[in-house]
Formats: structure tokens, sequence, C-alpha cells
């Protein structure tokens, strides 16, 4: 059941400077609804950014035979991609970072104290995103597997900090944040990977390993299992609590980074 605890914020820039919003198809009133009261509980102060369809961006934003792989594979694709995009670009010109998230999100109880841990590891490091949730693989890698004579062979890897890896092939865009000074090189690199693109999701993960990209763990969100519009029926999301209890906790204190054995997550990538 979703937690009545109401998150009491944090003063952290990450909070404040961030442009932050949500995806949401003017169709899904049902998730307009939950995710309001999700992000009223949590005091997280978002606006909502209209969700958009092929019609919208075919030919209107960029060319079509520029969208031939997602119009073959998952149209739905599409309007996610671009929704995001624009959410980004709405950022940018506000000089914020930005906070992108879908509209169906379980978010943490404690997730301004996860915040403020991220934003001390921030201060002491370069970063380009930050993903909320961890979805990614450890044990064996998935996306970069040093196969096909590929040098990197690892999905993520250990930092100095327990809670924040490093990651390469995080796969889920429900919830990140941008920085700020790296929403322009993100922006070109999505525009570089589009004609070949299946997603969003996929092309961040083409980018990743170019990037400084960090997931706090435990995962701070999740989206909750429901009918989707980009693929074909039901998104079971909770399938993958198979990664391992990294992947979301309700509170920090439910999963000990010291205590789980990353496997090859320690060893250093090579690029």
């Amino acid at each position: 059941m979703e937690s009545p605890e109401v998150s009491q914020p944090k003063t952290t820039q990450l909070l404040s400077g961030s442009y932050i919003s949500f995806v949401n198809l003017s169709h899904r009133k049902d998730r307009l609804d939950r995710m309001v009261d999700t992000l009223e509980k949590r005091n997280i102060p978002a606006t909502r950014t209209p969700g958009l369809t092929v019609a919208d961006v075919a030919n209107k934003i960029v060319p079509r035979h520029r969208l031939k792989v997602m119009l073959n594979r998952t149209p739905g694709a599409i309007g996610c991609h671009f929704a995001q995009v624009s959410v980004m670009e709405e950022a940018r010109r506000q000089g914020k970072h930005a906070w992108v998230m879908e509209d169906d999100l379980k978010i943490c109880p404690d997730i301004h104290e996860r915040l403020a841990h991220m934003e001390t590891f921030c201060n002491t490091h370069p970063w380009d995103i930050l993903w909320l949730g961890g979805t990614f693989h450890v044990n064996p890698p998935h996306w970069h597997t040093g196969r096909k004579g590929r040098a990197l062979s690892q999905d993520a890897e250990c930092t100095d900090d327990p809670r924040m890896m490093r990651t390469y092939g995080a796969f889920c865009t429900y919830a990140y944040i941008v920085n700020k000074d790296s929403v322009g090189k993100v922006l070109e690199g999505l525009d570089k990977w589009l004609d070949r693109s299946m997603g969003i999701d996929w092309a961040m993960i083409q980018l990743q390993p170019k990037l400084q990209t960090f997931a706090y763990v435990p995962g701070c969100c999740t989206q909750y299992d429901n009918m989707s519009d980009i693929g074909k029926g039901m998104t079971r999301f909770s399938g993958f609590k198979k990664l391992g209890p990294y992947w979301f906790a309700n509170h920090k204190e439910d999963f000990d980074p010291t205590k789980f054995n990353w496997h090859e997550a320690t060893h250093k990538a090579k690029l």
C-alpha cells in the first residue's frame, strides 16, 4: 500500500534549482490524479507536461523518416521521447536542472533525505544525470557486456560513496535529473541517436558511457503496474525486483549497499 507518510522537504539545490515536471497524456486522468496526490504527499512541486502522440511529432517536430525505428517497433515511444525532451528544453530556457518524470510513479517517503545525500555527492563529483530509479544490472551486465570488440564490460560500478553507483546501462527513464550544465549535450546526444533509437531509454544507454551518470541505491522511485500507452497491455514494472534489493526500497535503511555483493561492479570499467 502507498505509505501515508508526508516527506518533509530539506533545502537542496537539486529541489529548488530544478525545473520539475511529469509527462501526462490528456486521456490518462487516472494517472494524473494519482501523480498529483503522490507529489503532494512527497512535497515535490512539479508541473504537468502534456504527453505527445506520433501525430504531434512526425513532420511537425522532426521529419517522419527519422522516427522509422520507433514507428516500426513501438510507436508510443515517440511521444514519450519528445515529451521528455520538452521538459529538458524548458529547463534549459529557465537555466535550471531538468527533473524529468513519468506520471505513474511510486516515490519513497524519505526522498528529501536521499536528495540531500545526492547533493553532497554532487558537490564533490562531476555529474550529468542522476537516476532516481535503480534499474541496472550488476551480475551479469546486460547492455555493456564487452562482446563484439567493445571494451566496456559492465552496466554499473561502485563509487567512493556506497549509495551512489556510477551507471553505464541504467535502462529506465521514468525519473531522473539532468544537470543544468549538461542539458545541452544530453539533448545533442539524444538527437544523434534518434534515427537508430528504439526509445529514449535505449538512447540513454548509448549515451551513458560517455557521460557522468549516477544512481542512488536503493532506488527512490518505481512505476506501479498499470495499462501502458507505449506498449501493449499491462506494464508489470514490479517484475524488475528480480534485479536485486537495490532496485527500490521505501526507506533507505531497508538496503545496506556495503553488505551487498556487487560482483563485477566493483571493478573499474574500461572505456
